[in-house]
């Protein structure tokens, strides 16, 4: 497949847009909750319920570590935008049937674009059979207001013109190959998500060697791995965290690898998602813990909460040896209270890997991204650590910073 088919291949839905974004052979079955994975080098109880397998396209699948055992409950799904080239996304849902033909429905979720490191939760979802349905997420990003009004069917068919034409467009402008290079569009130039194209990074290089002007297109549609049908109502609170990069024309840099993981390009996207069940156990004056590591960029991780220097109190150990797609540990730990892990103590959350500190974060920060003020005992959270590797900083107009999300267990669900 050439660079420009592989570019143009996520912007027609029906099969060949479902091929290109998702592995359907997951679809044939449900994955087996108690089957072994290959999780060996996690923390102890790392990874419970599903997670991701590959980049983009990978399909939904069982991680390694414990079978998730708890009694099943209410089923709840929490979303959680951490896609790392776009400051925020309209999300849709669509069917695929068993010709993988896809159909998206309904309205985009929340009353507004969902923003980076920002969760909606949900406990149905309007139009679908969720025991019957395998359903697909669809992100939309960039000039949204574009979309203001529209539903699902309508914002995917003006997401696939916009970037359509600046694809048409810097085709026609560039060569047959490269197919991105272009000077001024009638489109109205490199506009999208925050800025001109030329502040966005490095540029392809054209015909003898010049590096023309991209086309940033106004909005970008990508669709993230199916779920089998029977997933989002098996009594479990899951969390869905979409991840990577949607990549397209002027979405590139010498450090692409460090902020939207192995394998991404502009014209080879790496975004793709998360889903795993979190533990549900509390213990009584306890509070429940569990770290989800969403970044593909990343390594394993560990995270901790730590009081303010000059204290030399190594604080409180959350979670360690977690890699991209799994939670950690399985069940939650319920050791420590609110008190010890300092969240109204200025106590901070602090992201290592290989025994590097590579990202800290405030309790406040982290709990106002997931819509929270506070912790409180007897109830259980999961911490999400999204975006690129935890110790780069945000590139304006390109990249996000990496991000850490406390989410409640139990959400209430619109």
């Amino acid at each position: 497949m050439s660079r420009r088919v592989s570019w143009l291949c996520g912007l027609a839905l029906g099969g060949a847009f479902t091929a290109c974004v998702a592995d359907h052979s997951a679809l044939e079955k449900k994955p087996d909750a108690g089957r072994a994975g290959s999780g060996s080098g996690g923390a102890s109880g790392a990874s419970g319920g599903f997670t991701q397998i590959g980049g983009s396209g990978g399909a939904l699948a069982m991680g390694g570590g414990h079978p998730d055992d708890e009694p099943p409950g209410a089923s709840l799904l929490t979303i959680v935008n951490g896609v790392v080239d776009a400051p925020r996304v309209a999300i849709c849902w669509a069917t695929v049937d068993a010709d993988a033909n896809v159909v998206p429905f309904g309205n985009p979720l929340g009353d507004a674009p969902l923003d980076y490191g920002r969760s909606i939760a949900m406990s149905e979802i309007a139009g679908a059979d969720l025991a019957r349905d395998t359903l697909q997420p669809l992100v939309i990003a960039g000039e949204l207001e574009l979309i203001d009004g529209l539903d699902c069917a309508s914002a995917i068919a003006q997401a696939r013109i916009e970037e359509g034409q600046a694809v048409a467009f810097s085709g026609a402008a560039g060569s047959a190959e490269d197919g991105v290079a272009g000077e001024t569009s009638s489109l109205g130039g490199a506009r999208g998500d925050g800025g001109a194209a030329g502040e966005a990074g490095e540029a392809h290089g054209g015909s003898g060697g010049a590096a023309p002007l991209e086309i940033r297109a106004r909005l970008r549609l990508r669709g993230l791995p199916a779920i089998p049908s029977g997933t989002l109502n098996a009594g479990r609170s899951l969390l869905l965290v979409a991840n990577g990069c949607l990549g397209g024309a002027t979405y590139h840099s010498s450090a692409s690898v460090q902020y939207c993981g192995e394998g991404y390009s502009a014209r080879t996207p790496t975004v793709s998602a998360v889903l795993v069940s979190l533990s549900r156990q509390i213990a009584f004056q306890r509070v429940g813990m569990q770290l989800v590591n969403a970044s593909l960029a990343s390594d394993s991780v560990q995270l901790s909460a730590r009081p303010p220097i000059p204290s030399m109190d190594p604080g409180i150990s959350i979670a360690s040896g977690v890699r991209v797609g799994q939670v950690a540990p399985r069940p939650a730990t319920v050791l420590s209270s609110v008190f010890d892990y300092g969240s109204a103590r200025n106590y901070r959350l602090e992201l290592s890997s290989q025994g590097t500190a590579q990202l800290s974060s405030s309790w406040p920060t982290a709990l106002a991204l997931g819509g929270l003020t506070e912790l409180a005992d007897g109830a259980s959270y999961a911490i999400v650590f999204s975006g690129p590797r935890g110790d780069l900083p945000a590139q304006p107009n390109l990249w996000n910073a990496p991000v850490l999300t406390v989410l409640p267990v139990e959400p209430q669900a619109q």
